[in-house]
């Protein structure tokens, strides 16, 4: 048997041994709530491209920081909030090195679907809380950043005391949009990217970005990187990925 022939079999022995292994690896995704269809996307195309699985768990940011501070095995946390990974960093469960600003969103408010009259403007701005009746659907503002950022336009227009008692708190952002979709709420404070992907709701404001803090979306890996760990984070970075995010309505200008 000659050289090139030995060579060629050792190789194909290689490459064969590396794709069981990869069948075998598994990156754990702990990803926010609202980026469930940006996690599904790349765990899907991450899988197709390099053989190996992403077990996703998804949830509210902090849910999901308070997981990790327990002890859960995960290797990439995505937060909708920057005051949770700074959490999770002091705590020294994450590189430091790998926290990476990913993308953007912004506030909506939502309204059923075929409700008879939508609120211009001037009405939402002036007269919000008397534009429906019963409560208020937001994320539950002790742990999911959509309910903190909407308290945060609902204090920049001046609304709260008039929305006293009349919140109904969600433990993530999709359950609050739900609540809007089923009319258990006739009003809604949610993400755009979340509302743009429901057929059972209108938007009828979006609010300007100066009424909250930045709504940027913050990732890291955990410290004990793998192979598989670090093949992951070159993905994150690549052009599928960043047209993933796109696709899906968040803005990644400020960070490209």
């Amino acid at each position: 048997m000659n050289k090139t022939v030995i060579v060629i079999i050792l190789s194909m022995f290689v490459l064969s041994c590396s794709s069981r292994k990869n069948k075998n690896s598994v990156v754990t995704l702990f990803a926010a709530s609202s980026v469930t269809n940006v996690a599904q996307e790349i765990a899907e195309s991450f899988e197709r491209e390099t053989g190996i699985k992403v077990k996703l768990n998804i949830a509210s940011s902090g849910i999901l920081a308070r997981q990790i501070e327990s002890g859960a095995d995960f290797d990439y946390y995505i937060s909708a909030n920057k005051k949770w990974m700074d959490y999770i960093d002091s705590l020294n469960m994450v590189e430091e090195s790998t926290i990476k600003n990913l993308a953007t969103n912004r506030l909506v408010a939502i309204v059923p679907l075929g409700k008879d009259k939508k609120p211009n403007t001037d009405e939402i701005e002036n007269n919000f809380s008397n534009l429906f009746t019963g409560r208020l659907s937001i994320g539950d503002p002790k742990h999911v950043p959509a309910g903190k950022y909407a308290m945060q336009a609902i204090k920049f227009y001046g609304w709260k005391e008039d929305l006293v008692d009349r919140y109904l708190p969600a433990k993530n952002v999709r359950d609050a949009l739900l609540m809007v979709e089923m009319g258990e709420a006739e009003m809604g404070i949610v993400y755009e990217t979340d509302a743009m992907k429901s057929e059972k709701v209108n938007i009828v404001y979006r609010f300007p970005l100066i009424v909250c803090e930045s709504i940027a979306y913050v990732g890291a890996a955990k410290k004990e990187r793998s192979e598989s760990l670090n093949s992951f984070l070159l993905y994150l970075q690549s052009e599928e990925v960043k047209s993933i995010w796109r696709t899906n309505g968040f803005n990644l200008e400020e960070y490209e």
